[in-house]
């Protein structure tokens, strides 16, 4: 697991290089501040969604809230970890939330310190990821994840996509199709990147996986069978 400096979120503490492994390369840059703000804020709340024990992600979304004055998003971030950590690491844990107070008013700096303990008698907001009172239940909040994925793969696999990160959407739309191997648009979506990605054992995987349930494919699975064959679509 990696370390991190227990010096993180203190006021006035430098905001961590990128060279340093802190942030991730796959960052969006954006000539518009705004722009830029709202989405990585989206890429950095999706990355704790997708994997809500990736203590790293959490601390990446606390501190991108923390350095842009977003007082909101950083309580719900500082929430939804409180809810994963589930009365785990309370020192640690208190001095994000100490650290964090100039960002926070009053009430969300009184809530979360009483929710360090006990997290689901917290109030959540619009960007809080886990609702409280799963406490003890950790594995609600990977159910809690899968309906989250569950409820527009295609809009989150294009996420992926506009990031550059093919692999990533492949998989998203692999798991959309094994909940609902119905939707055309999904199967179109995943065709497209297989062979954009020249991923010829992949496809014939997914293809022998869905065929072996049953499902009814579009006749697109066919062509590009015919393709990564040797012939011409």
């Amino acid at each position: 697991m990696p370390q991190f400096s227990s010096k993180l979120l203190l006021d006035g503490l430098a905001a961590p290089s990128r060279a340093n492994g802190f942030w991730e390369d796959d960052l969006p840059l954006f000539t518009d501040e705004q722009q830029q703000s709202d989405a990585t804020l989206k890429i950095l709340t999706f990355k704790v969604s997708r994997n809500p024990k990736n203590l790293l992600a959490h601390l990446r979304r606390i501190y991108f809230c923390y350095q842009n004055h977003l007082s909101e998003p950083l309580y719900a971030s500082l929430l939804d970890l409180l809810i994963t950590l589930n009365g785990k690491g309370q020192a640690f844990c208190q001095r994000l939330v100490h650290g964090s107070r100039s960002r926070l008013d009053p009430a969300q700096l009184s809530t979360l310190k009483n929710a360090i303990p006990y997290p689901q008698q917290a109030s959540a907001n619009r960007y809080s990821l886990f609702t409280p009172g799963i406490l003890g239940r950790p594995q609600l909040i990977e159910i809690r994840q899968q309906d989250q994925i569950r409820h527009d793969f295609l809009a989150l696999a294009n996420d992926f996509i506009e990031y550059s990160q093919l692999e990533e959407a492949m998989t998203i739309l692999e798991r959309g199709l094994g909940v609902d191997p119905t939707r055309e648009d999904l199967q179109f979506a995943l065709l497209e990147l297989y062979k954009s990605t020249k991923s010829r054992d992949r496809f014939r995987n997914q293809y022998q996986s869905l065929q072996d349930a049953g499902a009814r494919l579009v006749t697109d699975w066919q062509l590009l069978g015919d393709y990564f064959d040797g012939n011409t679509i």
